[in-house]
């Protein structure tokens, strides 16, 4: 579908109770920011993709946006590798391969904020404990919409790796 924002595939391994998922990704290239003021982060990033690169291209936005504590990450698009892919000029920016993971998620609409992310976290925790699910590492918040999206339109997961 032309215009369709490059998400990347999964494949879901389990459904539990309250909308909770347990899926498999593919590895992914991220290009990632520190997290001092969300909306700098963002910036820097989209600077990035923009063309504030070593060979002034434009990378596709890609959904989600992964934002945790520390920082915020774009997913570089599929026809990339750490090879090919190019290198930001800005040096708050790293760039990385995120292996393949199992990652448990809850989905929710509307707007994003942090009393409501940590209710969702606490849900999608308590079920994983429910299920005897070890996580590993800290939640983290991912985003797929732009910011004019209406809010009964968004789509916003909670999610955190597994171990199964």
């Amino acid at each position: 579908m032309p215009g369709k924002t490059e998400e990347p595939s999964y494949t879901v391994l389990k459904k539990l109770e309250d909308g909770v998922e347990i899926r498999e990704y593919g590895a992914q290239i991220r290009a990632r920011s520190p997290m001092r003021q969300e909306n700098r982060a963002f910036g820097v990033l989209a600077e990035y993709i923009f063309g504030e690169n070593d060979r002034h291209e434009k990378i596709g936005m890609t959904a989600p946006v992964v934002t945790s504590q520390d920082e915020m990450a774009f997913i570089m698009p599929g026809r990339y590798s750490l090879a090919n892919l190019p290198m930001p000029m800005n040096t708050q920016i790293r760039i990385d391969r995120e292996p393949p993971e199992k990652i448990a998620v809850l989905r929710f609409s509307g707007f994003t904020s942090s009393s409501k992310n940590e209710k969702k976290i606490n849900k999608l925790l308590e079920v994983l404990k429910s299920h005897g699910i070890k996580t590993e590492g800290k939640p983290f918040l991912m985003r797929y919409n732009p910011t004019w999206t209406l809010p009964f339109l968004r789509r916003n997961e909670v999610a955190v790796k597994v171990k199964l």
